[in-house]
């Protein structure tokens, strides 16, 4: 489905080819995927070459080139994207893009699926097609964009073509995963296809904790030609697993107990079932001009049950040994989301003497509701433990009997936003200027809580220069925003934290277009930052907005061949980030974003006298120190890594293959950890070592 708060060039871009308007005239390259990441930064389907913002589109195949199987491993090769931390599960994963953090203190991570943004959506990949990326403010029209950046997951449409795969893995400590992709033409002369997708995952429990996903993914789509297209489909997903808090740090490092070591004991599984209802249809107005109707539904219920350590090490005493923690659990059954976003827009392409316009305007509707039920146990109801030598089977979990008692977090978000666009090529010229105005009510806390409502511009500006066919410069200016998640301690929801960018940068192509690079320049200043309210300091749930924060830094990226058999994937990000202003952490270092990080990625493919095709991949990623909380008192060593592949392909003939790949992570068993959680240092999580996955693809 097209996005559904995206303008219908993005639209068209994701049609069948032969089935859009006539394409945008795009400097051809061996590097496909520069060619359709641009409709993140601009609305239209133009190479990122020709774009004044940082995109990247990252396909689906190059996380399974890698043997990776996470969204946060996908990320590594994005420059400026770091992890983050939650507890609701391996599937739901959470990142910082150039040292903003994607939440606003609640755990949910905000991602976009085709252009919807969704709250704790779990990352299935084999529902998706590629993951395209912006770095800072200034996303697409239609779409809100988040401070740091917009992560958007494109996900497998019906195509007019009769195709399918079916795979499967397994690896160390119960990890287990298969999916089918079934692609049929089910009528050519009406273009009517259907596509079905199912998948079933096990994460590795070498933690101690279950995490499974099962899904269920089906679309159909007609068009006539260039006229219209028509898309519907259908979303299932479950996900179980019982959330797993890490383990907590001691003075200034994470305490040196075995990395597989668990500390929480929920006693039964958490769950929660997904169902996403999507349409999509545009039609052609005219020759340069296109109308967009879009619309999503989605309704979310779970159950979560929690153990964890609480508050910092109790003091020591001849019966409370050095690393004793209190403990707690709670209970939140019932919770229910729902998000509801309808989107309708007009693109058209004009022209105005040499200059050529792609105009765009835009209405779009979005609606998050939440309802969670809560009760947590008081921290007397169970028993302390001592992390060096841990008693078990004393934690006091809530009764469900109970919950009549506690508490009921409700969350309302409504916005309404109109977006207007003018993107114009002159020459050797592109200029893009942007203007968002949205109106939004935003509630978010316990029973007596007041809404804030809010009305918001969010302009962008962009120029590009192409000094030749293989080379750009750029500069950009953007606002974005995104609400915070918290309440004041007058039951006050608290205003959006606000961003402003300014970036310039430069694209080349190397090789004769075979070998893509870009270096971006940037500084991304934060306000409406959330504090813990000093006036209530017993109530860790009360917040304030106070100060601001800025981020710089330095991002590059290399990707394509360097020889006839030799690819690469290179990303290096250098970002500062600090708080600027606030009552206490001014002068601190933003928790989880590391100085240097870099991911380096390599494969060679072997020559051979048969139809076998043997590659051979190696993979290096490496993070300097870092901390775990906002006060900077705790911090996570720096480490690098390697990961190695070796793949085997025979093709069958008639379009049919088979490919087996042996994969081993972290080769030489590195213990580093992974980050901290919403930046607390008695919930860090600590990193696989060695393991191994084995798996094998079919398609036909």
């Amino acid at each position: 489905m097209a996005a559904a708060t995206a303008p219908a060039a993005w639209a068209q871009a994701q049609a069948e080819p032969g089935s859009a308007l006539p394409a945008v005239v795009v400097r051809e390259s061996a590097v496909p995927q520069i060619l359709r990441a641009g409709s993140l930064a601009t609305g239209t389907s133009a190479s990122t070459m020709d774009t004044p913002f940082s995109a990247s589109s990252l396909p689906v195949d190059v996380l399974r080139a890698q043997g990776g199987t996470t969204l946060q491993e996908a990320l590594r090769n994005i420059p400026g994207v770091q992890a983050d931390s939650g507890f609701n599960g391996a599937h739901s994963q959470f990142f910082t893009l150039r040292g903003a953090i994607m939440d606003s203190a609640t755990g949910s991570s905000r991602i976009l699926r085709d252009g919807v943004r969704l709250s704790n959506y779990p990352f299935a990949a084999a529902f998706v097609e590629s993951i395209d990326v912006l770095r800072g403010p200034g996303a697409a029209l239609g779409v809100r964009s988040e401070p740091g950046g917009t992560v958007n997951l494109v996900t497998k449409q019906p195509r007019l073509a009769d195709f399918g795969s079916v795979s499967a893995g397994v690896g160390n400590a119960g990890a287990l995963a298969w999916s089918a992709d079934i692609n049929r033409v089910l009528n050519a002369e009406q273009e009517l296809a259907a596509r079905l997708v199912l998948t079933r995952s096990h994460a590795s429990e070498w933690r101690h904790v279950p995490d499974q996903l099962e899904g269920l993914k089906l679309g159909i789509a007609k068009s006539d030609g260039a006229r219209y297209h028509l898309r519907a489909g259908a979303e299932l997903i479950r996900q179980r697993y019982q959330p797993d808090y890490g383990i907590p740090s001691l003075g200034d490092r994470p305490v040196d107990v075995p990395r597989d070591r668990q500390f929480g004991e929920p006693g039964q599984d958490s769950t929660t079932d997904t169902r996403i209802l999507d349409l999509h249809g545009d039609v052609a107005l005219g020759a340069d001009t296109r109308l967009a109707v879009d619309l999503t539904h989605l309704r979310a219920d779970a159950t979560s049950v929690k153990s964890f350590l609480i508050g910092n090490p109790l003091p020591v005493s001849p019966a409370t040994p050095a690393g004793t923690w209190a403990r707690s659990a709670s209970v939140e059954p019932g919770t229910d989301r729902r998000i509801d976003a309808a989107a309708v827009s007009l693109s058209s392409r004009q022209a105005t003497g040499a200059a050529r316009h792609q105009l765009f305007f835009g209405l779009d509707y979005y609606r998050e509701t939440l309802d969670q039920p809560s009760l947590t146990v008081p921290t007397s109801a169970s028993a302390p433990i001592d992390v060096f030598d841990p008693v078990y089977g004393r934690v006091a979990i809530p009764a469900w009997s109970s919950l009549a008692a506690g508490a009921l977090t409700t969350q309302n978000l409504r916005s309404l936003a109109a977006s207007v666009q003018d993107q114009i090529d002159l020459g050797a010229w592109t200029f893009v200027a942007g203007l968002r105005y949205a109106q939004q009510d935003f509630l978010y806390g316990t029973a007596g809580t007041r809404a804030v409502h809010e009305a918001v511009f969010s302009p962008k500006l962009g120029l590009l220069h192409r000094l030749s066919e293989s080379d750009s410069l750029y500069a950009n200016w953007a606002k974005g925003m995104a609400p915070n998640q918290v309440a004041s301690s007058s039951s006050q929801s608290l205003p959006s934290r606000r961003t402003r960018q300014v970036e310039v940068g430069w694209k080349s192509l190397w090789r004769g277009g075979v070998l893509a690079s870009d270096v971006a320049l940037f500084q991304l200043d934060q306000r409406n930052m959330i504090s813990a309210d000093q006036s209530t300091p017993l109530n860790a749930f009360d917040f304030t907005v106070d100060g601001t924060g800025r981020s710089r830094g330095l991002e590059a990226s290399l990707t394509g061949q360097l020889g006839e058999r030799l690819s690469v994937r290179a990303a290096y990000a250098y970002t500062r980030a600090v708080v600027l202003a606030n009552a206490l952490l001014a002068g601190k270092t933003t928790p989880n974003v590391a100085p240097h990080a870099l991911s380096l990625w390599g494969e060679y493919r072997w020559a051979s006298t048969s139809d076998v095709q043997w590659r051979t991949g190696a993979g290096i990623y490496a993070q300097s120190a870092r901390y775990a909380d906002r006060a900077n008192t705790v911090v996570l060593p720096g480490y690098a890594r390697l990961d190695l592949t070796q793949s085997w392909k025979k093709p069958l003939g008639a379009g049919q293959a088979v490919e087996l790949q042996l994969a081993l992570r972290n080769v030489t068993g590195k213990a580093y950890h992974v980050s901290s959680h919403l930046h607390v240092a008695r919930w860090i999580t600590p990193a696989q070592g060695r393991h191994a996955q084995l798996s094998a693809l079919y398609t036909f």
